[in-house]
């Protein structure tokens, strides 16, 4: 089957050794395998695994929007659910990371507002904790608390977390990351699917389009002897 190669990278078809993979495997078992790959992947994205295989996860993740883009001819309905369910893993992965840390060290405390900060877009705040130290407000900024205002705030101790208006909810995190994942993983093997089918649809169309080979019609047998009388 003829499949376009070239030096360049193609995001409109798939290449050979793709090609062979798809055609070669069960179709069941070829899904069942990108599924697991794709699970696989936004779970090392949202440190459901691990929290050092975020940037591994990322980049595999780059890997299978090129799986997308071949299998379906660069089509956005399928790599923009995944984009998106991407980022949102990376984004949860945030949140799972430091309400995990604020649920195993971290405590409610009183602060005190000392700086106050806003923009078009995002509001940010500096507080100073009540052994002293000043420290980064938590994400979004204090909830419209004035410098010198006290604030009551979820703080880890030993500052390797933003604090938190709100106590650490690490099983919220878990289940959004979770359908985020599904939705990445429905993404990556719809995409197998149509990938298998437009192989097959091309394979087809070349073996209607190549010439028969013309064979001979087999020789007529000898006659056979006459008896001699």
């Amino acid at each position: 089957m003829d499949v376009k190669q070239g030096r360049n990278l193609d995001t409109t078809f798939p290449p050979a050794w793709l090609a062979r993979l798809e055609l070669g495997m069960p179709p069941r078992r070829l899904y069942a395998l990108a599924g697991a790959i794709a699970f696989l992947v936004g779970a090392m994205i949202s440190t459901l695994i691990s929290q050092w295989l975020t940037l591994p996860g990322i980049l595999l993740a780059l890997c299978l929007l090129w799986v997308i883009a071949v299998n379906t001819g660069q089509r956005l309905w399928l790599a923009a659910p995944f984009l998106i369910a991407t980022f949102a893993l990376i984004v949860f992965a945030l949140f799972l990371i430091q309400d995990r840390a604020l649920a195993e060290r971290g405590s409610w405390v009183n602060t005190v507002v000392v700086e106050k900060s806003q923009t078009r877009s995002n509001s940010a705040c500096t507080v100073r904790l009540a052994d002293g130290r000043v420290a980064a407000g938590p994400m979004g900024g204090c909830r419209g608390a004035d410098v010198g205002d006290s604030v009551r705030l979820f703080a880890d101790p030993e500052g390797e977390v933003a604090p938190s208006n709100t106590a650490p909810n690490v099983a919220l995190w878990i289940w959004l990351a979770a359908a985020a994942d599904i939705v990445l993983t429905v993404c990556v093997v719809r995409s197998a699917v149509i990938g298998v089918r437009r192989l097959r649809e091309l394979r087809a169309v070349e073996q209607s389009m190549s010439p028969t080979r013309y064979v001979p019609p087999p020789p007529p047998p000898p006659p056979a002897p006459t008896a001699a009388r």
